[in-house]
C-alpha cells in the first residue's frame, strides 16, 4: 500500500526567540503563554498557507482557537489582540486570521519526495568514485 502523505513543518531559525516582537511578547504578563499560543497557531495554519481555518469554508473563531489550544477564551482574545498589534497576525477581508510571515517558516515534504531523495542519494553514493582510479591507462609502456 502506498503511503503518499504530505507533511508540513515549521522551520524556526535559531534566532526566532531573539526577534523583537517575540522578545516583547514574552516580556509581557502571560507572555510565555502567548508565545506558546502563537506557535500552536502557526502549526494549525500550515495546511492552509497561513490562514487559520478548520477547512476551506470555515475560519477559526476565538472560541475555536481557545478550544484547539486548550486555553481560556479570555486568554486567547488577549493574545489575538496583542498579535494584531505586533503584526504577527492579520485579519483578512473574509474575517479569517492570517499568520503574518508564515511563508518564512513553512516547509513541506511528502513521503514520495522523501523516497525519491533517498534514491537519489543512494545513486549518487554508488556512482561516487572510490579509492581506485576511475581512469585506467590504456597504454602500458613495456621494456
Amino acid at each position: 500500500m502506498s503511503d503518499n502523505r504530505k507533511y508540513y513543518y515549521l522551520k524556526l531559525k535559531e534566532n526566532y526567540f531573539d526577534d523583537d516582537s517575540i522578545v516583547l511578547l514574552e516580556s509581557m504578563q502571560d507572555g510565555v503563554l502567548y508565545s506558546n499560543i502563537l506557535l500552536k497557531l502557526y502549526l494549525k495554519s500550515l495546511k492552509h498557507g497561513g490562514r487559520l481555518q478548520l477547512d476551506e469554508d470555515i475560519p477559526y473563531t476565538a472560541q475555536m482557537i481557545a478550544t484547539i489550544t486548550r486555553q481560556q477564551i479570555g486568554t486567547v482574545e488577549r493574545a489575538l489582540q496583542i498579535f494584531l498589534k505586533l503584526g504577527l497576525v492579520e485579519v483578512l477581508d473574509s474575517g479569517t486570521f492570517y499568520m503574518s510571515n508564515i511563508e518564512l517558516l513553512i516547509g513541506q515534504s511528502s513521503t514520495e519526495a522523501e523516497r525519491k531523495r533517498a534514491a537519489r542519494l543512494q545513486n549518487k553514493a554508488l556512482s561516487a568514485p572510490g579509492q581506485a582510479a576511475d581512469i585506467c591507462p590504456t597504454f602500458v609502456h613495456q621494456r
